[in-house]
């Protein structure tokens, strides 16, 4: 048994693990690879797909599933394997956004992710200005995905995002999450997954028993991680309702937060 046998660390990919997009740092990969071989198993939690690890392979290696597309899937990026997944069927997708491409002119794009009929996963964007054009209509765009969907950004101006996300949480708040993940983007996903949902579930599933589960993030659609995180950090450069719910306030992304929160968890290990 090594001194982080127990703990899992999952973290927020862009703005936390990374200093910038697909680049880390190598003090970080050289404390996630001590934290490994000391037992540790970690993971990557972000809203994009499974693939996106591949960025990373040459510097670092889940030893746990995958957290994607904002924890509505859980997947073995090693065996190439779905864990679990948290869908919704596609025609209430398209209620939401026939009142948001209705109601809000200004829309850039909605970037749908969802489940084909062949069991695979995948990606389709929707122009709402194109289809005024009599492009591909939204209703047939969805239906790529006769399985289910899982999550969908819409893309749009700050200032329109701002209104949007109150007006959405208010009439689909009880069904949907409406969280940011950068000013101009809005993700919408069942109202009971996230990133914390996925944490919570490789805790109890996991061959191997888990004591501690960390999560360490910086925007908006990190907060389910931080909440349901035995421990929850935040970045310095996390936006403020972040900070506001962590545990505990690490480095920014670009000064190596992994190894610190990882240097801080050893001197609690070694203070008893």
């Amino acid at each position: 048994m090594g001194k982080f046998t127990g703990y899992l660390i999952c973290t927020d990919c862009d703005g936390t693990l990374t200093y910038e997009p697909g680049k880390v740092s190598e003090e970080n990969a050289q404390a996630i690879r001590y934290f490994q071989q000391e037992g540790g198993v970690f993971t990557l939690a972000t809203g994009r797909f499974p693939d996106h690890a591949e960025l990373f392979q040459d510097k670092i290696q889940m030893n746990a599933p995958m957290v994607s597309l904002n924890g509505t899937l859980l997947y073995d990026t090693g065996k190439k394997q779905l864990i679990e997944k948290w869908g919704t069927p596609t025609a209430s997708f398209y209620e939401v956004l026939s009142y948001v491409q209705e109601n809000y002119p200004d829309i850039w794009d909605f970037w749908l992710n969802g489940e084909y009929d062949n069991g695979t996963f995948g990606s389709v964007g929707y122009n709402p200005s194109e289809h005024q054009n009599k492009a591909k209509s939204l209703k047939e765009t969805l239906e790529v995905f006769p399985r289910e969907m899982l999550k969908m950004v819409i893309a749009a101006p700050a200032d329109v995002i701002s209104k949007l996300q109150p007006d959405l949480k208010h009439k689909f708040g009880t069904r949907f999450r409406f969280d940011t993940s950068w000013p101009e983007g809005l993700e919408m996903q069942r109202a009971d997954s996230g990133k914390g949902i996925a944490v919570r579930y490789l805790k109890n599933h996991l061959d191997q028993e888990i004591h501690t589960t960390i999560g360490i993030g910086d925007f908006e659609n990190d907060i389910t991680l931080l909440e349901y995180a035995d421990i929850g950090y935040a970045v310095s450069n996390a936006i403020d309702s972040v900070k506001k719910i962590a545990d505990r306030q690490t480095v920014s992304n670009r000064e190596h937060a992994l190894a610190a929160v990882i240097e801080e968890i050893e001197r609690g290990i070694q203070n008893g």
